[in-house]
């Protein structure tokens, strides 16, 4: 029997009112207590949510070739240089197997991912100074996650909770983002 991989941020979320549920073999909080309520917070404001779903890979090599290589890459996952000659990228646990031909280094364990998803996302990360502790990286308009080391992914957890509540900043489970996901409503957060 296969033990679901516990999130980094399982306890800060759990703190904060979470129901937890497996999610491509992670523990991951399912909701936060109302999922039309995190909805509404992801359409009209910022939702956070813990994005330890996802795997996180570090791509290495030269600029010209990383380049070529994000390119093709790039309908299946988001990334973000580090450096010239490296980049971390997301990708959905089902495209892991992409990464992996390219000589991808998976690195999922190493951090939390923290999503920030909804119109004041944006908004909100030119307002607050996540240096040196977070990258952000841009999934879709409106969809961005910070990752960061796995030890520090509970204190960005409740700094973001404190620098959000100006942008009616609330937690999220992933009922809401998978409700808001399969009615292609993404695109209007």
């Amino acid at each position: 029997m296969l033990v679901a991989v516990t999130s980094p941020l399982e306890t800060v979320a759990l703190n904060h009112g979470a129901t937890m549920a497996e999610r491509h073999g992670r523990r991951v909080p399912a909701h936060f207590g109302s999922v039309g309520a995190e909805e509404a917070v992801c359409l009209h404001s910022v939702g956070m949510s813990d994005r330890s779903d996802r795997e996180t890979f570090e791509l290495r090599g030269r600029p010209e070739a990383l380049e070529r290589a994000l390119v093709d890459v790039g309908e299946y996952a988001w990334f973000s240089f580090i450096e010239a000659d490296r980049a971390l990228v997301r990708c959905e646990r089902e495209h892991a197997g992409r990464l992996h031909d390219l000589g991808a280094t998976n690195r999922t364990s190493a951090y939390a991912a923290i999503g920030l998803v909804g119109p004041r996302a944006k908004e909100l990360l030119t307002e607050i100074d996540l240096t040196p502790s977070g990258l952000i990286i841009q999934e879709a308009p409106g969809c961005y996650e910070i990752l960061l080391a796995a030890e520090r992914g509970p204190e960005l957890w409740e700094y973001l909770l404190e620098a959000g509540a100006p942008y009616d900043l609330a937690c999220v489970g992933h009922d809401a983002l998978d409700r808001l996901a399969a009615a292609h409503r993404f695109d209007q957060a």
